[in-house]
């Protein structure tokens, strides 16, 4: 009756570390294939504002430089 018992213990426990094993295995892989998505996401953002700052930054020095030009002249008179 022992050895019978140990027999099914020692395969249940076979078992569970396979599962354990696979388990881990899918799960790692799902959360580097989810990190990857938001690195990328991340990174399109970026660009993204990026973008948006520098024709911020176009416009914001074509609406300075008429200014500039006019207080030079003023200084000048």
């Amino acid at each position: 009756m022992g050895y019978l018992w140990r027999v099914r213990l020692s395969s249940f426990a076979a078992g569970a570390a396979a599962a354990s094993a696979a388990g881990f295995f899918f799960l790692y892989k799902d959360h580097l294939i989810a990190r990857a998505t938001i690195a990328r996401q991340v990174d399109e953002i970026k660009e993204s504002s990026q973008k948006h700052y520098e024709a911020l930054n176009l416009r914001i020095s074509a609406l300075e430089s008429p200014k500039e030009s006019e207080a030079v002249k003023e200084t000048s008179d």
